[in-house]
């Protein structure tokens, strides 16, 4: 086992929230990333809150400079940011400000402002609206797809279920991005062709999606039909529980430590950690 001193220190921003939760304590658990006791949080949630054995001290965005004082006593310290989307631009301008190298995985916000925060700031930073890597490689090969194979859904049409917990604020990031890849391949959309289901009755009835699992969980499907019907195309991904996006938040996190010296002409996405596993 690693000393603190040989790990990973990463801070959380978004406690006690459900997917900051569920990251923090895969961060707890795992050998090489340590969790440090001090985290960022909403308005009206600081105070202390127990991480399995840790207890971490959540300051507020009033309380931002205490939090910075003790984020700066760890060398090599990086943010995960899972907040509310309504913080994602006050946050990143917080990080970038202070040259607080960070990773967004909070859907919602502007991203492309986000983007210029962090070239402008010279500050190291992943930005992805998904973190889970089978769907970072599903996304990739769509993206390949649109750009040499452009129109080949021309004159089909797109419709897309997804399903998400009853609290979760905004449209799926996930389903923004493919919706708009496989628009990319021709296939016609709007947003009446979305149907969003943040029913728990409905998703244990009709998805069938465990009790265990209505609090977290991710159902997606994207239909794709000739104009008169007669060819009809699906692609889903359907995740229970948050582990997938924990797990590859952790990945991103070792990417980002390894990175925390380079110049900075952008943030980085998942893709670019995708791929360094490759080696």
């Amino acid at each position: 086992m690693l000393s603190n001193t040989n790990k990973i220190p990463v801070a959380m921003s978004g406690l006690p929230g459900p997917m900051a939760l569920a990251v923090a304590e895969k961060a707890e658990a795992a050998e090489d990333v340590h969790l440090l006791s001090v985290g960022l949080t909403g308005p009206d949630c600081g105070g202390d809150f127990d991480v399995k054995t840790n207890r971490v001290t959540l300051y507020t965005p009033d309380e931002q400079d205490i939090f910075l004082k003790c984020f700066r006593a760890h060398e090599g310290s990086i943010v995960i940011d899972y907040s509310h989307p309504s913080a994602v631009l006050p946050n990143a301008k917080f990080y970038t400000d202070n040259k607080i190298p960070f990773i967004l995985g909070t859907t919602g916000g502007d991203y492309s402002e986000v983007e210029n925060l962090v070239v402008s700031s010279g500050t190291p930073a992943i930005v992805a609206p998904n973190m889970a890597l089978p769907i970072v490689a599903l996304t990739a090969m769509l993206d390949w797809a649109k750009g040499e194979f452009p129109g080949v859904f021309d004159d089909y049409s797109l419709s897309v279920h997804e399903s998400h917990q009853k609290g979760k604020a905004d449209t799926s990031g996930t389903a923004k991005a493919l919706i708009s890849l496989i628009q990319g391949l021709g296939a016609d959309f709007t947003e009446s062709d979305l149907n969003m289901c943040r029913d728990p009755e409905e998703q244990k009835k009709k998805l069938g999606i465990p009790d265990e699992y209505i609090a977290g969980h991710a159902y997606h499907t994207y239909d794709i039909h000739s104009k008169d019907r007669t060819a009809h195309f699906s692609l889903g991904h359907n995740i229970l529980g948050r582990s997938i996006y924990a797990e590859g938040t952790l990945f991103a996190v070792r990417f980002l430590q390894e990175r925390l010296a380079a110049p900075v002409t952008r943030s980085y996405t998942m893709i670019d950690v995708l791929k360094n596993l490759k080696g």
